[in-house]
């Protein structure tokens, strides 16, 4: 008798067997002579195969059905419908279908994520290979945990939306800022999105990042990032006044650096950071955003790399941080943080925050 035969007449014998008991040897048997076919093809008998171990391993306790998925789980010609079913399962059994499984689509996949809670989304998060469908599906619906993990993975593929997305979330989600900031495909616009709101630590890893991408990537990477900013943030009630006033200053040729310190110490904030703005290159929100307490790095970078005089710096943070208390160890270590930044890392970035302005420009125009 044949293997095959054999395989087939074990298969009639699972599918009859009514005691419990006997089914289970008869399907560790089938699954047994799957395993001991070197082609492990089911010829003519494979959907008739697939349905029955399928209908049995179900009825089958915990312990049973995590032996079958634990030995099926790295088999490209495992049956479909038995892997589905698997992947499906509470997670102590899906768990190595959903972790290894190629007979897995990604229209599978997605599936598991949208009926399926977070653990299972670990476990698929940990393939060795994720498209950017399967990864966009968990990026919705993951929580922190879950899309740590996901990010985490070498092998996952991210869309641009995704990565906006994850961006997003790390705003309010801070355990995944470091894995974003440190992820290899993270486009550079949106590391440098993240400047603003990661801790000290992770803004020096964001220089770091800066100072050495190559010039040709920094060209691609603007080109892409142009197409997908816009700004959505709301103005406050006098933004139309003080821009009239920065146009005239402008108009006038005595919009200048200087001028900065005169609308701060005034609490003239609007057109401060509209001054600002225009003189670096940068839109509103940015400008706003550069200023935020406990963010002085941000200001030294961007007034670095438009030449404002150290001095000025020092004095423009000074009348920032609102304090009355500043002393000269607290502006030696302001000046200090000027004096830190190279000039050329500091231009890098200030590419990367100045993008909004310019297609802002473009659309207007």
């Amino acid at each position: 008798m044949t293997e095959k035969v054999k395989r087939f007449d074990r298969l009639l014998d699972l599918a009859q067997e009514k005691s419990s008991e006997r089914r289970r040897e008869l399907l560790r048997e089938v699954t047994d002579l799957f395993f001991d076919d070197e082609t492990q093809s089911f010829g003519s008998t494979g959907k008739h195969f697939d349905d029955i171990l399928s209908t049995i391993t179900k009825e089958m306790d915990t312990e049973l059905r995590k032996e079958i998925a634990t030995r099926f789980a790295r088999t490209s010609t495992a049956p479909p419908g038995l892997i589905r079913q698997l992947a499906h399962d509470d997670i102590e059994v899906s768990d190595p279908v959903l972790r290894h499984s190629p007979v897995l689509s990604d229209v599978d996949l997605t599936n598991i994520v949208a009926d399926r809670g977070q653990i299972h989304m670990r476990a698929i998060s940990a393939r060795t290979r994720l498209s950017e469908e399967v990864t966009g599906a968990i990026v919705a619906k993951g929580d922190t945990n879950t899309l740590i993990a996901l990010t985490k993975n070498s092998g996952a593929s991210f869309s641009r939306d995704s990565m906006e997305t994850l961006v997003s979330k790390s705003e309010k989600q801070n355990a995944l800022q470091a894995p974003l900031v440190n992820h290899k495909d993270l486009p550079p616009d949106l590391l440098n999105e993240m400047y603003f709101f990661v801790e000290d630590r992770l803004r020096e890893r964001i220089m770091e990042r800066n100072a050495k991408i190559p010039e040709a990537e920094l060209d691609r990477a603007f080109a892409q990032a142009r197409n997908q900013i816009c700004d959505k943030d709301q103005k406050p009630a006098d933004f139309d006044e003080a821009r009239a006033f920065v146009d005239a200053k402008k108009l006038r040729k005595t919009l200048t650096p200087a001028l900065l310190a005169e609308l701060a110490r005034r609490n003239h904030m609007t057109r401060y950071y509209l001054a600002f703005a225009e003189l670096t290159g940068l839109d509103y929100d940015t400008a706003m955003r550069v200023w935020t307490p406990g963010k002085g790095e941000a200001a030294a970078i961007v007034c670095k790399a438009t030449n404002f005089p150290r001095d000025l710096y020092a004095t423009l943070t000074v009348l920032m941080s609102k304090s009355e208390s500043t002393g000269l160890s607290a502006i030696s270590a302001i000046s200090d943080a000027y004096d830190s930044i190279p000039k050329s890392t500091a231009e890098r970035t200030l590419r990367f925050w100045q993008m909004r302005k310019s297609t802002q420009d473009a659309k207007a125009a």
